[in-house]
């Protein structure tokens, strides 16, 4: 705002006259260019009522727009978009609030909740439960999102959620607890990853930006009040932490009910009865979503035993290790056959596979990929393992612990408006926050572990910000980057960034889990007469463990606790290779402008005004796309020859292309015919864009 106040000044003094009158609007540059030809051209012929549909006054005649002054027709498409924003906001921010929070308000009071049911030592189950679902299904919500519609899936979501809290706030075993936070973690799979792609659809990116950045600090700000919500419900009672989630999910069902139901895209089935349903599941890609499930599952199970509960070297770890990477591989390549023309895509017609694998073949797909993994390794470790240290180790009470977490808060609040200004003002890209976030979310992780290591408060607090700050920049433009390459693929596209954030936090906790473990491992299962006698009689299985340790004598507390200091670090030296991998890859990344250039050309304006618009065509801007690495087109001068223009599809365009894909599917699985090259090349969206002119 400030930016755009002071730049407004400088044009106006160095231009003095040019601020009385405002720059023409597309209608009115559209309209002025019409009169300067014989007439303005009409599709159609207006005495036939056949061609009444073609005769739309969307654009009206030229004498019905003013020249300068103000646009009506601008007025009330601002309007519309102001109406339909706060709908998204009114009908969305709760759920959104709901699924963010649910991931940290646990994390302050985590070893109270594993000491109640005696599970010291496998605390990070409580989180592995929920993150090992949350990341498991989220391709499998973006595909129901396309096949049965936004707002029925969506639905179900906040049902899982609903179920999911219940068992958890009156969970009387250990087992029935990891079941309830499991469906927490499905529920959150589906709002978050259908979230996205709602905020997506129907708008160009540069309102997507707008729309973005109101939920992105929504979710920065639950991330890092829910450990300090947590910590003060868990001085009550730590089943409140779940019963919180209640009543909110209670009334977002009405919410999205009535605002959002008529607004959101709908599916190529609709859902009327269980056959209608079975016809829909049909077209899912269910073969992958098995292998995916169970591959995912298999290969976090086995890295939260390893060191953990078991030696890495026995059966227990290497046999899901093994199993999950093979079925793993195999769902990648179920997806490549799946593809239309090929050995499964005959078997199966019907079936979409749940992320086409021609995607991969854009670089920035696997880059984004893994900027959004390391993202979410960083934000889950500091908020988990920053609470054990405080807890374990400074011996903070929950409330507290909490409390220290929220310096979290500024830094993400800070990297939202950064990301926002970047994209929305200047430079109105996407590569710079993307970049520069790398860069400041690496730093701050690894001076987080060198505050560690000194025990030095302060710092660790001042690092945390700074951490979450390089979180911040990247939360928003990862996601308009995924929008901008892939404008006609947004479901898949958005699942495959939704899935990598959770997918990286769980990976990398399962890590620091184990490492954490096999430090402490002389703490909690001491073996020896001296490991014992240095760790008192510390009972890791009793309900009340972490009190016990301020019953010890104070230099058996200093060694426990110093012990939990070097696990913690040891624990976020793990996952600096992670961190280390994203800034290379953040180098290597393309470029995405999220609005047009003011300078366009009169030809290219005038090439545009000539074709006249659909019926259905809505406003929706442009975009200028570089797919290989734009340092690389910057440095070597070939920037303007890489460029491409994308531009998302509107709603009526994404409900013919559904229709028809489906028509086509139903029709070779009739006639069982084999679609040629040619064929499958018009079926699929166009991987091309075109360059401009």
């Amino acid at each position: 705002m400030l930016y755009q106040f002071i730049r407004k000044k400088i044009h106006a003094r160095q231009h003095p006259g040019s601020t009385d009158q405002k720059r023409q609007c597309q209608h009115q540059w559209q309209n002025q260019n019409q009169e300067s030809e014989l007439g303005p051209v009409r599709l159609g012929n207006e005495h036939d009522p056949a061609d009444a549909a073609l005769l739309s006054d969307r654009y009206p005649a030229p004498e019905q727009i003013q020249p300068n002054g103000p646009c009506q027709k601008c007025k009330e498409e601002k309007h519309d978009a102001r109406v339909y924003r706060s709908k998204l906001i009114a009908g969305l921010v709760f759920p959104y609030f709901l699924a963010s929070v649910d991931l940290t308000i646990v994390a302050s009071a985590m070893p109270f909740i594993a000491s109640y049911f005696n599970k010291l030592d496998q605390l990070n189950w409580i989180v592995t439960a929920f993150t090992l679902t949350s990341t498991a299904f989220i391709p499998a919500f973006g595909q129901l999102a396309d096949v049965f519609g936004r707002h029925f899936v969506l639905q179900l979501a906040m049902f899982l959620m609903l179920i999911g809290s219940v068992f958890c706030a009156t969970a009387q075993t250990w087992g029935m607890l990891l079941f309830g936070r499991a469906l927490q973690g499905m529920s959150s799979a589906g709002i978050m990853n259908l979230i996205v792609i709602v905020l997506a659809d129907n708008v160009s990116l540069k309102e997507n930006a707008k729309n973005t950045t109101i939920f992105q600090f929504v979710s920065g700000t639950s991330y890092g009040v829910g450990p300090v919500i947590g910590g003060y419900l868990t001085a009550a009672n730590w089943r409140y932490c779940f019963v919180l989630s209640i009543p909110i999910a209670f009334f977002a069902h009405f919410a999205i009910f009535f605002l959002l139901r008529k607004e959101l895209v709908k599916g190529t089935h609709a859902v009327k009865s269980f056959s209608s349903i079975l016809s829909g599941l049909a077209t899912v890609d269910l073969g992958g979503t098995i292998l995916f499930i169970l591959g995912i599952g298999l290969i976090i199970l086995g890295t939260s035993w390893g060191g953990a509960t078991y030696p890495w070297a026995s059966v227990a770890v290497l046999v899901p290790l093994v199993s999950g990477s093979i079925l793993f591989i195999l769902f990648f390549v179920w997806e490549y056959y799946l593809e239309p023309g090929r050995v499964l895509g005959r078997i199966f017609p019907q079936q979409t596979p749940m992320v086409p694998f021609p995607m991969f073949k854009v670089k920035d797909t696997s880059l984004l990929a893994i900027l959004t993994f390391a993202t979410g390794a960083a934000l889950y470790s500091v908020f988990y393992f920053i609470g054990i240290y405080f807890t374990l180790v400074e011996a903070y009470p929950s409330g507290r612990a909490g409390i220290q977490l929220l310096f979290y808060i500024p830094g993400i609040g800070v990297g939202v408006y950064l990301a926002m200004f970047a994209c929305n003002v200047w430079p109105a890209q996407t590569f710079a926050p993307l970049s520069t976030g790398t860069l400041v979310e690496s730093v701050g992780v690894a001076l987080i572990t060198w505050a560690v290591t000194t025990r030095n408060i302060p710092l660790i607090n001042g690092m945390m910000a700074v951490a979450g700050a390089g979180t911040g920049l990247r939360f928003m433009p990862s996601s308009l980057h995924a929008a901008g390459i892939w404008p006609d693929k947004l479901a898949p596209a958005m699942s495959i960034m939704r899935f990598c954030l959770p997918f990286g936090g769980t990976l990398a906790l399962a890590i620091m889990g184990s490492v954490f473990n096999n430090k402490m491992a002389s703490i909690f299962h001491p073996s020896s007469p001296s490991s014992q006698s240095q760790s008192g009689r510390f009972d890791i299985h009793s309900g009340k463990s972490l009190d016990d340790i301020n019953k010890l004598p104070p230099e058996v507390q200093e060694h426990i606790r110093n012990t939990g200091k070097d696990a913690v670090m040891w624990a976020f030296i793990s996952i600096m290779p992670i961190m280390v991998i994203s800034f290379v890859s953040g180098i290597f990344l393309g470029n995405v402008w999220i609005k047009k250039k003011r300078g366009e050309s009169v030809d290219q304006r005038g090439q545009a005004s000539s074709t006249p618009p659909a019926d259905d065509e809505e406003n929706i801007e442009s975009n200028e796309v570089v797919y290989v690495s734009y340092l690389w087109a910057l440095l070597t001068g070939t920037l303007d020859d890489k460029k491409c223009i994308t531009k998302p599809l509107t709603k009526a365009q994404k409900q013919r292309q559904a229709a028809a894909l489906l028509e086509e599917k139903q029709h070779r699985a009739k006639l069982g015919h084999n679609p040629t090259d040619a064929e499958n090349y018009i079926l699929t969206s166009n991987p091309h864009p075109s360059k401009p002119t």
